[in-house]
This record gives structure tokens, sequence and C-alpha cells, in this order.
């Protein structure tokens, strides 16, 4: 196994350091209650794509989990240049977490007496797999709703999306998407999803996490005159659309090449996406 990992760039608490001096207690209670909030942004071709977006997603995460990070959004961006600059690669992915901390009393309850652990590294840029596409299965496991916990601000409570991911495995496929309890489309783990009907993009409404690569398809479309819509997708609309993509920032589109079991192929709209993004970058 290749340990190169180890010496990847970091920064932990106001000090840049390696992936080897990360670290979180085990009286964390970002660890032991899940506790924390994170974002990840890229770099392709020394350009960072829509980084000021990341850290406001970032910053808004904490502020809705109560976290204070102590930092501004220009001191993270900084943070996140100069960690990309010390890997002296021309793409790479930045990673930033922080947790709740240990509380000083020793109470798991005490929340107001813990010091935030926050860390950021960087490791190389890499799309969703070798293809850029994917297998996807519609998962039996259901989304917890947002009602429950705001899909809308990044989490640490990952076990709906770690379900449905073993399900995909055990079933042959890269990954799944899960259904909200009101059976809409949702997301799957660690990405959006999108179809396209009669021309129309399509994506979902609610209980998702408000994707920046997402933002940037709906952008695209706009500037192509291509129609969007943010909407509730049912079993139904799911399993007859013409075309389906996955976006992530470690792919942005990645086209579904079967889903549950019915090969699909890009459409001349997701084509025409893919171009304009890549163009863009």
């Amino acid at each position: 196994m290749n340990h190169a990992y180890k010496d990847y760039p970091a920064w932990h608490n106001g000090v840049f350091c390696t992936v080897q001096d990360l670290d979180v207690s085990i009286l964390d209670l970002g660890l032991i209650h899940s506790d924390a909030t994170y974002d990840v942004m890229a770099f392709i071709n020394n350009r960072g794509l829509k980084i000021q977006e990341h850290v406001d997603r970032f910053l808004k995460s904490c502020e809705h989990w109560r976290i204070n990070a102590g930092y501004t959004q220009q001191q993270f961006i900084d943070i996140a240049v100069q960690l990309h600059s010390r890997t002296g690669w021309d793409s790479s992915i930045i990673w930033m977490s922080v947790t709740r901390g240990i509380p000083e009393s020793g109470n798991p309850r005490d929340l107001k007496n813990c010091k935030p652990n926050l860390m950021l590294y960087a490791k190389p840029y890499q799309k969703f797999n070798g293809t850029n596409q994917a297998t996807v299965c519609l998962s039996k496991q259901l989304r917890v709703p947002d009602c429950a916990i705001d899909q809308a601000h990044k989490n640490f409570v990952w076990c709906d999306l770690t379900r449905a991911q073993w399900e995909s495995i055990d079933r042959g496929y890269d990954t799944a998407l899960l259904l909200s309890v009101d059976g809409f489309l949702t997301e799957g783990p660690g990405f959006n999803v999108a179809i396209v009907q009669d021309g129309t993009v399509r994506a979902p409404r609610t209980n998702r996490l408000p994707g920046i690569s997402m933002l940037l398809v709906k952008e695209t479309c706009e500037a192509n005159d291509i129609k969007f819509i943010w909407d509730d997708i049912d079993q139904n609309q799911l399993h007859n659309c013409d075309d389906m993509f996955l976006t992530t920032t470690v792919g942005n589109i990645v086209t579904v090449t079967n889903f549950d079991g019915r090969n699909l192929s890009p459409s001349a709209v997701q084509k025409l996406l893919i171009k304009k993004i890549n163009q863009g970058q």
C-alpha cells in the first residue's frame, strides 16, 4: 500500500503540517456524537472551482450546527490556496472539517465549553472513478428527512448513505440513489443527481445537499437555453427518464450508464453540459 498520503499537506488549528499530524480525540464530540461538519473543494489546472461558494457553504453549515470555526471566509480561502500550492500539483482536492471538540467539563452535554478542532488537507484530484461513469441502483434505504437532520448542511451522519452504498455493492452496482419518506428522489452517497426528460433537466427539490456542482449545471443550463427545474421526482419519472447523471466536486458530471438494470446513454443535453463545463475549466 502506498503511504505517501501521510505527507500530503495539511493545516490543523492554525498550523501548516501534514496529514499524519491530524487527529481527533476519542473524547471529541465530533467523533462520539457526529457533531461536526465539512466541505470539499477542487483545484483543476491551478484554478479553484467555486471555492468561495464552497467556503460559504461550509460556514453556513458551521452556523447551522452552532460550531464557531473562528476564521473568516477569506482566511479559509487563503488557507485552501496555500494548501494547493504546497502540493506542487496542477489539480487537487481540499477537504476541510471542524468537529465540536472536547468539553472542558467532561460532560458531553456541555456544548458551550468546547474548543472546535479544525482540519484541512489536500489530496490528488481524482474523478468519480476511472471512467467518470457509474452504474446505479435505487436503494430500499430511505434518506433521513430534513425535518430530522437538515440535509442542506453537511454532516457526518452517513448511516443511511452507507447502508445504501453497501446495498449497491451487494447488488453489483457502483452506487445507489435514495428516496425520501414521501417517495421522491433525494441524492446518493456523496453526490447529487439529475434526470433529463424531453430536453429538460430536473433535480430533486428538497432532502439533499445544495451541491455546488449541480448549481454549476443549473447556471450552464440557463446560459445555453436549457430548461432546469428543481422538482419532486417520483419513481415513475425516475425509471422512465431519457437520461440521468450525477454531480460531484470530484467529477462534475458523472454519466449514469445503467440504472436498476436499464442501460442509459448520454443525451444531447448531457453532452452539451459536459462540453461547456469542461471548457470553463
